[in-house]
């Protein structure tokens, strides 16, 4: 089975989910951050942050439905 890696929280609170419904680990121990974490101050466990809203929406566009504002009428000087 090859790795896929996880691009989103959203995907990363699924997969802690899975693993503490397998009972391969407990949502205590994800309390504290792994032997050799690189970042412990920056650590937290996802299961217990409450999830948090994206950060901004983007909207596909196909730029060949996009209709230009037509120009301001220019003043007769």
């Amino acid at each position: 089975m090859a790795l896929k890696p996880i691009s989103t929280e959203h995907g990363a609170r699924l997969l802690l989910q899975r693993l503490v419904d397998a009972g391969r680990c407990t949502v205590d121990q994800l309390d504290t951050p792994p032997p050799g974490h690189c970042k412990p101050e920056s650590y937290r466990n996802l299961l217990r942050d409450p999830e948090s809203p994206p950060k901004e929406k983007i909207e596909l566009v196909n730029p060949r439905d996009f209709q230009p504002e037509p120009p301001e009428p220019s003043l007769p000087f």
